[in-house]
């Protein structure tokens, strides 16, 4: 994700997104990272990844307090927030 504006159209301009919110040293989010790119593939929404290093202020608006969080926006709200490791069927039951 380049910009907070990319992440603000693609939320918006979109039905449904799954946001990662993640950063370089959390060692969970790496864990978390390859489950999101297997549903990326099986599912019709943009996955999208916030590193809360470099998007604070994303992060911050959002009210990430501990990562790996997983959010699944829908008509630009977020409906739904998984918090640590989650596994691809369980966000893809939310999506369904």
């Amino acid at each position: 994700m380049e910009s907070a504006e990319s992440f603000r159209e693609t939320v918006a301009n979109n039905e449904q997104v799954v946001v990662d919110y993640f950063a370089d040293w959390c060692g969970p989010c790496k864990q978390q990272t390859p489950i999101l790119e297997e549903l990326a593939g099986t599912i019709d929404a943009p996955v999208l990844g916030v590193d809360t290093d470099e998007h604070n202020d994303l992060a911050a608006e959002a009210g990430v307090r501990s990562i790996p969080t997983v959010a699944i926006y829908r008509d630009g709200e977020e409906v739904e927030r998984f918090v640590g490791v989650t596994g691809a069927d369980e966000i893809r039951a939310v999506l369904e």
